[in-house]
């Protein structure tokens, strides 16, 4: 009798420990038992708002013969932007932007490509609301600090009415 009293008590203390765990910036956490779970994707891809991924998930840089800075950096960090469509709606890429950041928090130069370069570049900038489109790029750095750090890229979307969609990844370059 004694041990299931103390069972139930050691029950209800766990049980008042979990719940009062389940508090993130004084608030309370909910759980949704129908909707979607909160965890995070762990396919090898970084994933970012409006069905946009970027392959690989770290980048190794190449380098390239002849690099004299700062006309040329020595390094390339070739990445590809893969869009997924969302069903809903069509997109279009409108706006890139580069920077990497060494280890030590040394910032290189920032690298922008607007619509025109980057229909001059691809062709077309269209994102279907079904299928998938990729855009590869090499971005050069080398000039300034470590070779190892992030790259930090801003994609800017906007749908047919104008609507803008901006996404910031970071992707390690090791």
């Amino acid at each position: 009798m004694a041990l299931r009293r103390s069972c139930r008590a050691s029950c209800l203390l766990i049980a008042a420990l979990a719940i009062s765990a389940c508090h993130e910036n004084g608030e309370a956490l909910r759980v949704n038992a129908v909707g979607p779970s909160l965890s995070r994707p762990t396919d090898g891809f970084v994933n970012v708002a409006r069905g946009a991924l970027v392959q690989p998930p770290f980048i190794d840089p190449i380098v390239r013969g002849g690099g004299i800075c700062p006309a040329f950096p020595p390094l390339l960090a070739p990445f590809t932007i893969v869009f997924e469509g969302d069903g809903r709606s069509d997109r279009f890429f409108s706006h890139v932007q580069m920077q990497f950041v060494d280890r030590f928090g040394i910032a290189g130069g920032l690298l922008t490509l607007g619509r025109t370069e980057l229909a001059t570049r691809f062709g077309s900038i269209a994102l279907p609301a079904f299928g998938t489109r990729a855009f590869p790029f090499s971005f050069p750095f080398g000039c300034v600090g470590a070779p190892t750090g992030v790259l930090t890229v801003i994609i800017l979307t906007a749908d047919g009415f104008g609507r803008e969609t901006l996404t910031r990844l970071h992707v390690p370059i090791r």
